[in-house]
């Protein structure tokens, strides 16, 4: 007797009709509830993964950013290095061992400076060095750099039937153009130019989605056991709502409890 042809529900149109439906619904829910306007949007994106302590957080044209100045840089600096190693050739390597070290570095940097600022705002201790917003945005692109370089070799190995097993970060050269991105933009942040705050918030908060989004569609391909599966792009298109479908389901119940909590949609005060 021959096998009967399991049906694919990932693959099915009315599937994928009915998780963009429910993603709509969910963000026109989460709309409604958080504060008005834009920057309203934007903050309560930024509610949902960052204290939001206006000391540590820059401002551009005389307004707080959604998103603390550690935050910022970290967010902006995964989107960056996410846009300058994007290839069509699914590569999924591991750098090389120097390159490494290098992000290892950053990693502890990022860490050291962290503790640093955490022990001088919470506790009575005296810190390594005085904490600067300067610091945290540069500790925080550089943690970007790192974040990239993590996402991008686990989403190739996990989504793709073929992949190339090349290293994304292939080159000194192109870890130096990375490294000059990364120094324009914190000057740009950090010149306090009018212009340049919604653009700096719209990309650091929507990076908020792209990251956790990345992160639940692999953890989706996974539960449903379909790794290694993709040939095309739009072999995955059920696996990506459902991923940013629970990116906002995370960032809606993060911003639910932290609200219930303080009854604010201010930063925390200390």
């Amino acid at each position: 007797m021959p096998h009967m042809k399991l049906f694919d529900w990932t693959n099915n149109k009315w599937v994928k009709i009915s998780l963009l439906v429910m993603l709509l619904a969910l963000f026109s829910i989460w709309a409604f509830e958080t504060p008005h306007g834009l920057e309203g949007k934007l903050h309560a994106v930024g509610y949902a993964v960052c204290h939001q302590i206006a000391s540590h957080t820059l401002e551009i044209g005389g307004k707080l950013l959604p998103l603390c100045a550690r935050c910022t840089g970290m967010y902006l600096g995964t989107l960056l290095a996410l846009l300058i190693l994007k290839s069509n050739q699914r590569l999924s390597g591991k750098p090389s061992t120097a390159k490494i070290v290098v992000l290892a570095a950053f990693l502890l940097i990022f860490t050291v400076d962290g503790v640093n600022s955490m022990l001088t705002s919470f506790f009575p201790i005296s810190p390594l060095y005085p904490p600067s917003n300067l610091m945290r945005l540069g500790t925080g692109l550089l943690m970007g750099v790192v974040l990239a370089n993590i996402l991008f070799p686990l989403w190739n190995q996990t989504l793709w039937k073929q992949t190339n097993p090349s290293p994304v970060l292939q080159s000194w050269k192109q870890f130096a153009l990375l490294m000059l991105c990364i120094i324009v933009v914190g000057v740009l942040i950090w010149l306090d130019i009018p212009i340049l705050y919604y653009p700096v918030a719209f990309l650091s908060t929507f990076t908020v989605f792209i990251i956790l989004g990345m992160v639940y569609t692999l953890l989706w391909s996974i539960i449903l056991n379909k790794e290694n599966t993709l040939e095309k792009r739009k072999d995955g298109i059920t696996f990506y709502l459902l991923g940013v479908i629970c990116a906002l389901l995370q960032i809606g119940l993060m911003d639910l409890i932290r609200f219930s909590l303080t009854g604010s949609w201010s930063g925390i005060q200390i």
